[in-house]
């Protein structure tokens, strides 16, 4: 059988890239999972070739971390770096919430209420696939309004890095989280109050990141209380499509 074309193969390379990024960014792995080049490419509907070059992309960007017989690992996440990662993307959300207020028109900001609805649907269902799906779709439509492309391609490499700890704050975190920031930043947007939107997005992103900090010691091993239980893995979602995070 002749192989594909080449243009066809770039094509499937950049599909295996984008929905596998999209995968790590909404917290669909946990650190230090295994993940097989075979699994994958099942999962994507694809072949191995497209998915390997899809790993030696994200390998290259650190977002996974090479191991042995054809398979890959989420890297650890030891404490220091959680708080390192959880520095940076204060600043630098901070600003894109803080760009959002300025350059946000009314619809958008309705757009925005209203995935905020559906994230408390799906916390009072207990969904917790389709609460990190919304509230990572939430985040990224925030960033979007930040009219900065430069700025969000920033912030996806840093949510590459720490996307794997999202269910790290299910359910014990989520549960325990009585503050409406997302009520406060859309009031700030309303008002075109830049420095209200920085801070309501900082009273997310400070607090959350130093709970999941608290779970990792300086080896990168994490005792997590995952929903569903202790040590749970996630099953692989993923969709043999392109998948951009992108608002």
């Amino acid at each position: 059988m002749a192989a594909p074309p080449l243009g066809e193969l770039e094509t499937r390379g950049n599909e295996a890239y984008e929905a596998l990024r999209q995968a790590l960014i909404s917290g669909q792995f946990v650190p230090g999972q295994k993940l097989t080049l075979r699994a994958l490419a099942g999962a994507l509907g694809m072949s191995v070739t497209p998915v390997r070059e899809a790993i030696h992309r994200l390998t290259a960007e650190r977002a996974l971390a090479a191991s042995a017989n054809r398979s890959v690992r989420i890297p650890p996440m030891t404490r220091a770096k959680i708080l390192e990662l959880r520095d940076i993307r204060l600043t630098v959300e901070g600003l894109a919430a803080a760009r959002a207020a300025e350059n946000a028109r009314p619809e958008e900001v309705r757009q925005l209420r209203q995935l905020a609805l559906e994230i408390v649907a799906a916390r009072q269902r207990k969904d917790v696939a389709a609460d990190i799906a919304k509230l990572t779709e939430f985040q990224f439509t925030l960033y979007g309004l930040s009219r900065m492309p430069q700025l969000v391609q920033l912030i996806e490499s840093l949510w590459l890095q720490t996307g794997s700890c999202l269910r790290l704050l299910f359910p014990d975190y989520i549960k325990a989280l009585k503050h409406d920031w997302r009520g406060q930043l859309i009031r700030a947007l309303e008002k075109r109050d830049a420095e209200g939107a920085r801070k309501a997005l900082e009273s997310d992103i400070g607090p959350a990141l130093t709970y999941i900090a608290d779970l990792a010691d300086e080896d990168g091993t994490i005792h997590p209380r995952l929903e569903g239980g202790k040590g749970q893995r996630t099953s692989l979602g993923l969709k043999p499509r392109s998948i951009s995070a992108k608002a």
